[in-house]
């Protein structure tokens, strides 16, 4: 028999106020796949390259979205952390299906969450559950310069038929790095298909002062799969691996009738060359098939390790396979 599958509305669009927290809210209990959340904003005197502005606003708005089943977290990160998540791990991009420059129109914008090796996998993916378990919470800033009002509203996949063995954690590690050496511990336990990597220095840097430096990873102190790389080379990896976000919304070449014949802008691409910059992957699972993955069973310490130019922050996201009991 046929396996199926229900997308249903697991949150119904609300207004979601600004610099705010949407209380918890409950998530399907049948086995999930994914969620999809949806952000409905309202113009403010749009211009056609606000397109792109717009879309990363809401992206920095979003400072936390949060997944719980019985107050442990599933996923804890900021929106921008899950956006480069989803397209380092799966190659799962945000979606739009309304983007009207018109004054007081709305654009709807949509990120997807996958909580299994990969979207629709019925041996991976979050287990049933009771009501009231799995709730999710949004934390968002300040309005955006390009909208004044934004909407919420929550979808999910859920797999009737699943019966998994195993679900996939997502949440935040984080410290300032220093002058010199410094180590961040990472979970051990569980096998880990790969990290998501922010470097608050690459971000918004002009020179090579960066805030990872040269990262190595270390099991029970042995170097493993990352003995020594630069973290300006992993970024370039990823980037090299994505693009700049296939098909993102709002994309245009504009004719610059004031300059010479032929002069393209490339103003509209700005927000997505850089809202990616400080980001790398190090990816323990890259031909998807369990061939590399990390195995952290039976370790006593797991470390990312830096050498860092300067004091500021860093995050590491690890995607961590839960074996469901």
């Amino acid at each position: 028999m046929a396996k199926q599958f229900l997308h249903t509305i697991a949150l119904a669009t609300e207004d979601l106020p600004a610099s705010a927290t949407r209380a918890p809210f409950d998530l399907p209990v049948n086995p999930l796949s994914m969620l999809f959340l949806r952000f409905q904003i309202t113009n403010v005197a749009p211009a056609a390259l606000d397109t792109y502005s717009a879309i990363d606003d809401v992206i920095t708005m979003v400072t936390n979205v949060q997944i719980t089943h019985k107050g442990e977290s599933i996923v804890n990160a900021s929106l921008r952390d899950i956006v480069v998540a989803m397209a380092a791990r799966h190659k799962l991009f945000p979606g739009w299906s309304v983007l009207s420059n018109i004054d007081n129109a709305v654009r709807s914008l949509v990120f997807p969450i996958c909580l299994g090796r990969r979207p629709y996998d019925a041996m991976s993916c979050f287990p049933a559950t009771s009501r009231g378990n799995l709730k999710m919470q949004i934390t968002v800033g300040a309005d955006g310069a390009a909208f004044d009002d934004i909407n919420v509203s929550v979808e999910a996949v859920e797999l009737l038929d699943a019966t998994p063995s195993e679900y996939v954690k997502l949440t935040t590690l984080s410290r300032d790095s220093v002058v010199g050496q410094f180590d961040l511990d990472l979970p051990i336990g569980n096998d880990l298909l790969g990290i998501v990597l922010f470097d608050t220095g690459l971000f918004g840097a002009t020179d090579e002062v960066t805030s990872w430096g040269q990262v190595k990873l270390l099991k029970d102190n042995v170097e493993q799969y990352f003995p020594n790389s630069d973290i300006e080379t992993l970024c370039a990896m990823l980037n090299a691996q994505l693009g700049s976000m296939p098909g993102w919304p709002g994309h245009q070449h504009q004719f610059n009738g004031a300059a010479a014949a032929l002069d393209e802008s490339d103003d509209a691409g700005l927000a997505v060359s850089t809202g990616m910059l400080g980001y790398a992957y190090l990816d323990f699972d890259p031909l998807r098939d369990n061939e590399y993955t990390l195995v952290t069973e039976g370790a006593s310490r797991l470390l990312l390790r830096g050498v860092g130019d300067e004091a500021t922050a860093v995050r590491a996201l690890p995607f961590e396979v839960m074996r469901v009991k």
